[in-house]
């Protein structure tokens, strides 16, 4: 049983917990770490914070399916020892999936990609699939990101941060969008491209299946 004091670990948020907040997502970790005594390590400085990193943020009211976050601890465990003990203080719809350990000099997660999926219902999968083929065989696609509490507009090009897209016989829309150290677009971006915002804004349940590191 290896152990160490560096480990990755996959988990899942699913359900109700899809509607909090980033922010809130790492308190929830940092909280399941201290009561199930995670001996972590701490930053230097004034306010010492836990060494706990996420490889990407997940949005509001996405289901993440297998998101990866990294831990630095005090003392060396091995990774079963830590999944065993965070699983028993796990909120109903959080799941701890697995983990491995890191080598000592190991980066901190770095995404390239991301897979996202989210049910097209029947009536309006073959609009769907026209558009999906149309932004595929497209060269650009503009986008305006509009930001309200800034008082600005960003345009970008989706196009350019798809990297493959398909809407499978069962009406399942799988998408993988490219991560650059600038940004990336957002699925909810692609959603309203597509025509399916509003299947979203009513309740349709948008999910980030994996996250894909460099």
């Amino acid at each position: 049983m290896t152990k160490t004091r560096k480990l990755r670990l996959w988990f899942a948020k699913r359900g109700v917990l899809r509607l909090i907040s980033h922010h809130d997502l790492m308190r929830c970790v940092e909280r399941m770490a201290r009561r199930a005594e995670i001996p972590l390590a701490t930053s230097q400085g004034f306010t010492p914070r836990p060494k706990i990193v996420f490889a990407l943020a997940l949005g509001l009211g996405i289901e993440g399916h297998r998101e990866i976050v990294d831990f630095e601890l005090s003392e060396p465990k091995s990774p079963a020892e830590v999944l065993e003990a965070l699983a028993s203080q796990a909120p109903a719809g959080f799941e701890w999936l697995d983990g491995q350990p890191l080598a000592p000099e190991a980066m901190a997660p770095r995404p390239v990609a991301a897979a996202y999926r989210f049910e097209v219902p029947a009536p309006r999968r073959d609009q769907a699939r026209d558009a999906v083929a149309a932004l595929l065989a497209s060269s650009s696609w503009p986008l305006v990101r509009r930001r309200p509490d800034r008082g600005k507009e960003l345009t970008l090009d989706l196009r350019s941060f798809l990297l493959d897209a398909e809407l499978n016989a069962e009406g399942s829309l799988q998408a993988r969008l490219r991560i650059t150290p600038e940004g990336s677009a957002r699925p909810e971006e692609l959603l309203e491209s597509l025509g399916l915002r509003d299947l979203l804004d009513r309740g349709g349940i948008l999910a980030r299946t994996h996250v894909e590191l460099a």
